[in-house]
Formats: C-alpha cells, sequence, structure tokens
C-alpha cells in the first residue's frame, strides 16, 4: 500500500502554505476577535460548510482551498485541521496530511479521528509500529456509543496492520473483542474468517463453524426474500455467466481470471463483469476490453446489484473474492442466479447456503479431505484449479546465485501473515542444515524497522544470526520485483497457507520452491502446482521432510542449474498456463453444473 505524492512546484507551494498555517496557528492568530468579528464569523462558517460540501462531493483539490481559507480565519480549531488534512490526504499530499493530522492533536490530544486518521496513514506508508500506536490512543479515546462508525474503523484497520505485520493471532482476538460489541458488522466477520486461516491454532472444523455462523447470521434473514429465478432451462443454451470480484485490476487474481476472460468460447458463454472496486488501472482496461458487458458495482447497494444481476439473466454467477477486501458475498446471500459458485480469490468455503458449487481440482481438493468443511460441493476440474497469465514484463532468469556467493540462497516474498511461528521455526531449521546458507525475505512490511528487528530476533532465537537473513520490502515496479528472484536458489513456501502466485512468480523465474502437503485446501495449494508441473519429488508430507527436502536439493547445484535454466520453459509448456484446455475444462464444469439445475438438483461432489 503505498500512498504517493505529487512532486515539484505545486507540492512546494502547498506546503509552505501548510507551514504558513502552522506558524500563524502557532501564534494563536484568529479573524474573529477585533472588528468585524461578525462578518468574520460569517465567513468563517461559509467556508466550513462549503469545504464540507465539496469534500461530500469528492471535489478534494476545491475542498483544501476551503479549508485553507477556513483556518486563515480560524487557526486554532483542531477538527478543522483534522478535516484539512483529510483533503490533503485525498490529493495524494501525504507530507502535508501528515502535518495537519499532528497540529490538530497538539491542540487537542483526546481527539481520536486525528489519531485514526494519522494511523491510517501513517499505515498505508508501513510506518506500521507507530501506525499501531495511533489506533491504541484512538481506541482510548473514541466513545463506541457515540461514534461507532470511527470505532469500526479503527478495530478493521488496526486488525489488518497485526495480519500485515505477521501476527495474525494477536488479529483474530482484536477482531474478536470488535464483534463481541458490534456482531452485525459484516466486514469485520469476513475480516475474522479470512485472519483465522492464517492463525495455525485454528482446526478446519472450528473455521468451518465460523463460516456457518456467518451465513448464519447475515445470510438466514434474506432466505425468506429469495426469489424464483425465470432462467430457462435449456441445457445446451449459451449460458451468461457473471464474475463478481474487486479485483479486476492490477491484484494477483488479475493473473489468473484474464486468461480465461481471453478464452471463452463466445458461442457458447456471454460473460459480464460485475467490478466491486473503485480503482480503474491499465489492468483494469484490459481486462475491460476482453468482455462485452461490464457493470461497475462498487457505489451500488447489495440489493441494486442483485436486482441488476436479476435484470441480465445471469445463468451462472461466480464468487472470485469471498470473505477478502471489499469482497461482496451478501449479493450472493440475495441469490440473484439460479447456480452460484465461488473460485479463485478465496481459498477456503463461504459457509453460504446460497453457494452451490466451490471449484477445485483434485490434488487441493482430494476426495473426500474438504466436503465435511464446505457448505458448497465441490467441483473438481480435472487438471488444475487456476490458470497462471505470465507475467508481461518478466526480466531474463540470471544465473544460479550460489555459483556466485559460494552459498545458497533460500527466499520467500509472501506476506507475513503466512509466516507462522511454526513456519520460522522449521525454516531456522533449513538454515542450519545447510550450512552459510542465507534467507531472502520480501514484504512490504518489512519496510518496518520494528518489524525486521523483531524478525531477527526471533531467527536469533533458533540459533539464525542476523548476518544470514535479507530484508527487502517494495520495489516500484513489477518487474523490479521479479528480478529480485535472480538473488534466490530455492523457495520455501509457507504453510498451512500456501503461496499461490509468489509460488508462480518464483518458477518463471527459475527458482524450484519446495512445499509442506497438509490437508486443506489452502496447505494443497502448493502440491496442485508442483503436481502439475511433474516435481513433486519437491513435496513434503512432514516436517522433517521439508528440511531433508530443502536441503538435498542445495546440496545439488547441478539440478539447481538445471532447473534454473529449464524451469520457465517447463511452467509455460505445463497444464498451468494452458489457458485454452484450462478454460475448455470450466465451460464444461459451467455446463454440468447447468445442467443440474436445469435436472432439478445441483449435483453432487466430483
Amino acid at each position: 500500500m503505498v500512498r504517493a505524492s505529487n512532486r515539484g512546484a505545486g507540492r512546494r507551494m502547498l506546503k509552505g502554505l501548510v507551514q504558513t498555517l502552522l506558524r500563524r496557528a502557532g501564534k494563536g492568530a484568529s479573524a474573529s476577535a477585533g472588528t468585524g468579528a461578525d462578518a468574520a464569523a460569517d465567513r468563517l462558517h461559509l467556508c466550513i460548510v462549503q469545504a464540507a460540501q465539496q469534500a461530500a462531493a469528492g471535489d478534494h483539490g476545491a475542498a483544501v482551498d476551503s479549508y485553507r481559507e477556513t483556518l486563515e480565519l480560524e487557526p486554532g480549531d483542531p477538527r478543522i485541521w483534522c478535516n484539512f488534512g483529510a483533503e490533503l490526504d485525498a490529493i495524494g499530499q501525504a507530507e502535508e496530511a501528515e502535518l495537519a493530522y499532528r497540529r490538530a492533536l497538539e491542540l487537542d490530544p483526546a481527539l481520536a479521528q486525528a489519531w485514526y486518521n494519522l494511523g491510517r496513514l501513517l499505515q498505508l506508508e508501513w510506518q506500521v509500529t507507530e501506525s499501531e500506536r495511533c489506533y491504541r490512543v484512538a481506541a482510548a479515546h473514541v466513545d463506541a456509543d457515540a461514534n461507532r462508525p470511527l470505532w469500526l474503523l479503527i478495530h478493521r484497520n488496526w486488525g489488518l496492520l497485526l495480519y500485515n505485520q505477521g501476527r495474525p493471532r494477536e488479529a483474530v482476538a482484536l477482531y474478536r473483542e470488535a464483534l463481541a460489541e458490534y456482531p452485525q458488522a459484516a466486514d469485520l466477520v469476513s475480516n475474522l474468517l479470512l485472519t483465522m486461516l492464517y492463525d495455525e491454532r485454528c482446526t478446519q472444523a472450528e473455521s468451518f463453524a465460523e463460516h456457518l455462523a456467518y451465513a448464519q447470521r447475515f445470510e438466514a434473514p434474506l432466505r425468506a426474500d429469495w426469489l424464483p429465478h425465470a432462467n430457462s432451462r435449456e441445457p445446451g443454451k449459451r449460458l451468461k455467466i457473471g464474475y463478481v470480484s474487486p479485483d479486476f485490476r492490477a491484484h494477483s487474481v488479475a493473473f489468473f481470471i484474464e486468461p480465461v476472460l481471453a478464452h471463452h468460447d463466445p458461442e457458447q458463454i456471454d460473460v459480464y463483469c460485475y467490478y466491486s472496486h473503485s480503482i480503474l488501472d491499465e489492468v483494469t482496461l484490459r481486462l475491460k476490453s476482453l468482455v462485452q458487458h461490464w457493470r461497475d458495482i462498487s457505489a451500488i447497494s447489495d440489493d441494486e446489484a442483485a436486482k441488476q444481476i436479476r435484470e441480465d439473466g445471469i445463468d451462472i454467477l461466480v464468487d472470485l473474492a469471498g470473505h477478502t477486501a471489499e469482497g461482496r458475498l451478501q449479493i450472493f446471500a440475495r441469490k440473484p442466479a439460479p447456480v452460484q459458485a465461488t473460485w479463485l480469490g478465496y481459498p477456503c468455503t463461504t459457509g453460504l447456503s446460497a453457494m452451490d458449487y466451490r471449484i477445485s481440482d483434485a490434488h487441493a481438493d482430494p476426495i473426500g479431505m474438504s466436503e465435511p468443511y464446505y457448505s458448497e460441493t465441490v467441483y473438481r476440474l480435472p487438471d488444475t484449479f487456476d490458470c497462471y497469465a505470465a507475467p508481461r514484463h518478466a526480466p531474463q532468469v540470471g544465473a544460479l546465485p550460489a555459483l556466485a556467493q559460494g552459498g545458497i540462497t533460500f527466499g520467500s516474498f509472501n506476506n507475513l501473515a503466512k509466516l507462522s511461528r511454526e513456519v520460522r521455526t522449521l525454516w531456522a531449521q533449513v538454515l542450519l542444515s545447510v550450512p552459510g546458507s542465507r534467507l531472502f525475505l520480501k514484504t512490504a512490511a518489512l519496510t518496518d524497522a520494528a518489524t525486521r528487528q523483531r524478525l531477527t530476533d526471533d531467527f536469533a532465537s533458533h540459533g539464525i544470526g542476523g548476518e544470514r537473513l535479507i530484508f527487502a520490502s517494495r520495489d516500484t515496479t513489477h518487474t523490479e520485483h521479479l528480478n529480485r528472484y535472480n538473488q534466490i536458489d530455492i523457495g520455501l513456501d509457507p504453510f498451512p497457507y500456501n503461496g499461490v502466485t509468489t509460488t508462480f512468480e518464483a518458477m518463471w523465474m527459475g527458482v524450484p520452491v519446495v512445499t509442506l502437503s497438509g490437508n486443506s485446501f489452502y496447505s494443497r495449494m502448493g502440491v496442485s502446482m508442483l503436481t502439475n508441473l511433474r516435481m513433486a519429488d519437491l513435496i513434503a508430507d512432514t516436517p522433517e521432510d521439508y528440511v531433508k527436502i530443502a536441503a538435498r536439493l542445495a546440496g545439488d547445484l547441478g539440478r539447481l542449474k538445471a532447473l534454473r535454466a529449464g524451469l520457465r520453459l517447463r511452467l509455460a509448456n505445463s497444464l498451468l498456463t494452458d489457458a485454452n484446455r484450462f478454460t475448455r475444462n470450466l465451460e464444461k464444469a459451467y455446463r454440468e453444473m447447468w445442467a443440474n439445475w436445469c435436472g432439478g438438483s445441483q449435483g453432487k461432489a466430483r
């Protein structure tokens, strides 16, 4: 999460204005004193109203100007400073916004909104230690009854911060605390459900129970209003398929949905995309160009979106987000389409009875393994549960780093939430089993010095010195990010929540990945990928095997060199990137799901 700031003369001028206002505020200037007090008060009121109206209309640049004039009239009001900061933040002036928030807090150290705003700004800049302090203070000063929206925002973002720091257990506890106060906060429940998947203490049975509780709380009250579907029951008709996602943008989901959108058979499938995010970027435009029907549902309610889907006559509605950020499961809870399926974006059940199918494969979801923990019927595609679109601007695969470094470099670019205590302990054992080896970790959260130190201390407790750790955070471009893999010899897959995009990227850059097989879909995604690549010897069944496989591979530089030279081509020629075959299999699945509905059932697991 990078907050962009404008550059050049405009920024310098605005910063100067902010600093001028700060100097005036420090002198206690106020235009409401002296002659013309009534006129000044009227002008102040007008500026405040005007600024609020402009902000509400989304005209943040104009609101900045209005708040600036307001502060010239009344520089001692902390709430105006706070609002001024929010508008500066909205136009990308993060540095100036921070100055404004801090001035507001100088004037009123108990202003919870300013503490929250400052915490959020710092969180976006990955200054997570300071951000967490802000959230703690904000939570201490906000009245949960009087300002419920702010109280919920504080806990949403605080939980996300803990998650991003690799502290999912603490995030789970925080979400539970918040939900004890406001059990009807659906997005907080979704945050809890997702975060539980990263907590190694949480069992599948516990997770499933929580997902069912979500459905009981938020879906059950809607079932009485479900309407019959007027779709014609013709098994062979051209199907209207609707995809719902907030991730039709620069997001990992785009790597997997783009090949499908590009290869759907227009004679058989009529594609509708329902986009639930406000970001419009290059990827969004590219995906939009691939489909005939594009609906922006980011600003409409779940009821309105469900109504639109019914009017479009969608036959099969596919969720691509589940309980992830900006997901719209409440649309599915209204059952706007006769057949509904979840796929790709969330590695677990949705819990909804309205969700008929969960799309998977037999490697990630062996028959009989996961059915007890899904509210949906499992539909297993014949090869793989997803299809990867190789990055467009990937750098060339470099030489094996170990040849130049004189030692093996292991690595993982997964988010810290996946690097549980058990993961770090096992990775330390891997390092101890390969003398002179190093571990390269890269994720945005490592921007924060305290987070880096916490990881360093943890590895030190397992006998791994800081000189054997390499940390990196953000890169400017995706190409630069991919080029970091040219510093890694062997990738280490986290568990129980495996990597997906990170594993594909590693292999595209010639880096083999060792994975540990588990008993859930999200702990077997690596199994599916490596099995399809015919590299099952890198799949460990136990933690001990994981260490042995990693050490054995590290000791075979000849094999590592050969893998590095040929892994991109192997992936390019595999079922994992065969978009035409994958899409035909997916369309066959849709056709069978549809035939089941036409026949009066939703089918059985396959």
